[in-house]
């Protein structure tokens, strides 16, 4: 999308494009800063990058003025970018790039974030990084990690593998914050035994903004891979609000829990395995996890079936809904129940008398042979279906507790459907603990 014909003509009269500093003026306000490119929202509006690295839009009119600042706009030359040499006396470390704002930087001639694509290119934008170990970067692909599916959590499970095979002493998965906590559960299960660290890092803030945690959460997870001795699967983002420090989440049990606070993501009912302050300093919160061997080699199980469902109670919940799935040919659905496990299966009233078609939809369905599971859409603790005869009605129609947030829970149920197209196998790989995603118990511990 362009700005509209009014403002290219203003632009163009004054000799200014996209990535120029301006000054406009606008009835009794000034904006100074770089000028952007347009790519959505109103033609009409200006997009400033203002001096403090937040945008603006502002309403072009007749009243409005542009101009080129004064003594501020020079051609930027490109950066020169040195050949990138490794020190073999430091680990290596492989980026995968998948995209998000982790593995972006802003490019100044034209006011857009692009992505980075190069050893030199990371290095360019994070130099501290070069200390800590060499870098390689592959580009996987790039795309919102709204936008992932089932197919490239299996590419880079096999992307995993190659690097292993070649030799890495750990992995950095460079991702989009919204969906990496299924990734995490994906890699999780897909990648089991790994003799070497797999992280996966995002970035809350814009890599233009001052504000962005892009850098620290890459140099958190490169110090903790070269200089622990922890494998497996994790994530690596902000411990709190400030630049003190990260945390090293299970890829298991870890949620984002905040649309843009910089530390949105929590381990859940377990504690974070570690933090890494800002000098690099590593303090391990648990002992129960598996040691770097790189001896060790990986198995690697990239299935996934993806006619499985997440869907949340409510009140007013209709059954029609599950049937929409069962006439669809779906082979699992997880439920997000209230509280405990609780779903609406029992009338009280005349405003309930539909609730018991929700159960004789659920026992259909799982006669049928689709699995039916039940977590709890609480952001802490794990179901209970044993305390209340609605939930124990409901475990004897077959529904499978099931100890886990209802995202890994999900992942697991189209993992183990993957592996068969009988139900009651996969049914047996769900409830079989395999990368210690069934919690025995909650740790208290990561409440407080």
């Amino acid at each position: 999308m362009e700005y509209s014909q009014q403002i290219l003509s203003e632009l163009k009269k004054k000799g200014i494009r996209p990535g120029d500093y301006v000054v406009v003026e606008k009835d009794v306000h000034t904006f100074s800063g770089l000028l952007m490119p347009k790519s959505q929202g109103d033609s009409n509006s200006l997009i400033v990058k203002l001096d403090n690295g937040y945008n603006t839009g502002i309403n072009f009119d007749k009243n409005t003025k542009i101009k080129k600042g004064k003594g501020e706009q020079e051609k930027r030359p490109k950066a020169k970018i040195e050949k990138y040499k490794p020190d073999p006396t430091k680990p290596t470390i492989a980026i995968l790039s998948t995209g998000g704002t982790v593995a972006s930087r802003i490019d100044y001639s034209t006011g857009a974030v692009t992505p980075l694509e190069t050893a030199e290119d990371i290095i360019s934008a994070i130099p501290e990084i070069k200390n800590i170990a060499n870098i390689r970067i592959r580009p996987v692909f790039q795309m919102a990690s709204d936008d992932i599916e089932s197919y490239h959590w299996m590419t880079l499970a096999k992307k995993i593998e190659d690097e292993i095979d070649s030799g890495v002493d750990g992995i950095i998965i460079t991702h989009g914050t919204d969906t990496m906590h299924y990734t995490s559960a994906a890699l999780s299960l897909m990648v089991q035994n790994s003799p070497i660290p797999i992280l996966l890092v995002g970035s809350q803030r814009s890599s233009d903004r001052g504000s962005s945690d892009a850098s620290m959460n890459l140099l958190c997870a490169a110090q903790f891979i070269a200089n622990s001795d922890f494998s497996g699967v994790a994530i690596c983002m902000h411990g709190s609000a400030s630049d003190d420090f990260c945390y090293i989440h299970p890829g298991l049990h870890v949620r984002k829990m905040h649309t843009s606070r910089r530390d949105a993501f929590r381990s859940i009912d377990v504690l974070s395995y570690a933090k890494i302050d800002h000098k690099g300093a590593i303090s391990f919160l648990r002992n129960d996890y598996s040691k770097k061997d790189k001896k060790r080699k990986p198995h690697i199980v990239d299935r996934y079936d993806n006619r499985v469902a997440l869907v949340k109670i409510y009140p007013g919940f209709d059954y029609h809904i599950l049937e929409f799935f069962e006439k669809a040919g779906y082979r699992g659905v997880i439920l997000e129940g209230t509280g405990l496990g609780h779903a609406p299966i029992s009338q009280t009233d005349d405003a309930t008398k539909l609730h018991p078609k929700l159960l004789e939809t659920i026992r259909r369905m799982i006669v049928g042979g689709i699995i039916i599971g039940m977590t709890s859409q609480c952001a802490y603790g794990k179901v209970n279906m044993n305390v209340y005869r609605p939930q124990r009605i409901m475990q004897e129609a077959g529904i499978l507790p099931l100890y886990m947030t209802p995202e890994t829970a999900l992942v697991k149920m189209g993992w183990s459907l993957g592996h068969t197209k009988n139900s009651e196998d996969a049914k047996k790989i769900l409830l079989t603990n395999v990368a210690g995603e069934i919690l025995d118990r909650v740790d208290v511990q990561a409440y407080e």
